[in-house]
């Protein structure tokens, strides 16, 4: 909700599991990730589904919470949202 229609990424819901996969713009995976990082939240690898880790766009992040409780994925997915803009925001002021 707090990214659909903002041209910020896009996402497929899961299908029978429980990752996310969400690409950002181009050139903002590894960013946004490592704001996630500063403030407490660890991500899976930016282009961590392509062969050897190499995303070639820099645009591909995979949501795999593991045993969490709801709360904490609730926390961690508003601070991903966070991220997301922040990075698009400073992207696009250059």
């Amino acid at each position: 909700r707090e990214l659909g229609g903002t041209g910020m990424g896009q996402w497929l819901a899961p299908a029978g599991g429980y990752f996310i996969s969400y690409d950002t713009l181009p050139g903002l995976a590894k960013e946004v990730v490592r704001l996630a990082a500063d403030i407490g939240v660890k991500l899976t690898p930016a282009g961590a589904t392509f062969p050897y880790g190499n995303d070639p766009q820099d645009c591909n992040i995979r949501l795999a919470p593991t045993f969490p409780s709801l709360a904490e994925v609730q926390a961690a997915a508003d601070a991903f949202v966070v991220c997301v803009k922040l990075a698009s925001i400073r992207s696009k002021l250059g």
